[in-house]
């Protein structure tokens, strides 16, 4: 089984991915005792990996943002906007510092670049030791001195979300911004050295599928890596525009767990730590890293019944995770 060690590779892919859901997620191998022996055993040993700290922490420095994209529901959400204050910050920096994450994400449910404290929340992440320092960005306001500025402060990662290859798709896609700027501000990041690591992420829909093509023969060469995704329904709050392109959203019985649970810890603006990162609203919270100690809300009873529960295949008993039908791969 050691070919089935990681199928992230897929994300490469907006064709063998979706292939590869369908195969994994199919009644006929959940359904078969030798499979189900070894997946289980392979879920185990990635969530014993992970009851000390989780994969990745991500921190909302701010949820505000300037995109109504059609495939996300920022423009539906109720919850408070506002700004991380740095008096959190620093003290959710401190409790992480000897956390061996793979990831410090100063990313939440908003566009990061709009967030005033970014390149000092970076430059003190660096200070404290945290080697690998990411973005999620539509990149609209990655502007020549902004980029010279991340890079400075020690950003290593940056997620770059970009829907089309033209500026027709790309405007139905992401309302509010403007194509031409975007992909003028990814040619310059990438053309500087030092730089962070590009990524280019795609969301696929009906409406770029006739793109791809010409999104591989643009950034798949340019970027440092070029990932296809499917659009999320947020955990049942967000009608997809189609869900042709998302096989990973299923209707299926014999589940796995959710993965979410295991992996990243997020951390909202005004200290809110939500269950899972697809949680916009916030309404399942599992406690507050203002008041709460963050390694007692990882390993704490809240998130721990949560877990229980998925591994008992009773998500259903789950507000949250009732209507969502996000289905996980743990290979």
């Amino acid at each position: 089984m050691e070919r089935f060690k990681s199928l992230h590779f897929l994300s490469d892919s907006p064709y063998l991915r979706p292939m590869a859901y369908r195969l994994v997620s199919s009644d006929r191998l959940s359904r078969n005792p030798m499979y189900r022996h070894l997946y289980s055993r392979r879920i185990k040993k990635v969530q014993e990996s992970r009851l000390l700290c989780p994969k990745t922490v991500a921190i909302e420095g701010t949820n505000a943002c300037n995109s109504a994209c059609i495939m996300c529901g920022h423009k539906n959400m109720k919850r408070d906007k506002g700004v991380m204050s740095m008096e959190l910050y620093q003290r959710v920096l401190g409790q992480l510092q000897d956390w061996p994450i793979e990831c410090l994400l100063l990313s939440g449910f908003g566009e990061p670049l709009l967030d005033p404290h970014l390149e000092e929340r970076i430059s003190l992440a660096k200070l404290k030791g945290f080697g690998n320092i990411g973005l999620v960005s539509n990149a609209s306001l990655l502007y020549p001195g902004k980029a010279v500025r991340l890079i400075s402060a020690g950003l290593g990662l940056m997620h770059i979300s970009l829907d089309g290859a033209s500026p027709k798709t790309y405007h139905r896609l992401r309302p509010g911004l403007d194509y031409h700027k975007v992909v003028e501000n990814i040619d310059h990041i990438l053309s500087l050295s030092p730089r962070p690591k590009i990524f280019i992420q795609v969301v696929t829909l009906s409406d770029n599928e006739k793109e791809i093509s010409n999104l591989r023969r643009l950034w798949e060469r340019r970027a440092d890596r070029l990932i296809f995704r499917q659009a999320q329904d947020w955990a049942g709050q967000v009608p997809l525009p189609d869900r042709e392109h998302s096989p990973h959203l299923m209707e299926r019985k014999l589940w796995p767990p959710c993965r979410y649970l295991w992996d990243q810890l997020n951390i909202y603006w005004d200290g809110t730590v939500p269950a899972c990162c697809l949680d916009y609203e916030a309404r399942q919270i599992i406690g507050n890293a203002g008041t709460e100690a963050l390694a007692g809300i990882w390993k704490g009873a809240v998130l721990g019944g949560l877990r229980q529960k998925h591994n008992a295949g009773q998500r259903d008993q789950i507000s949250l995770c009732r209507h969502c039908r996000y289905f996980s791969v743990w290979w």
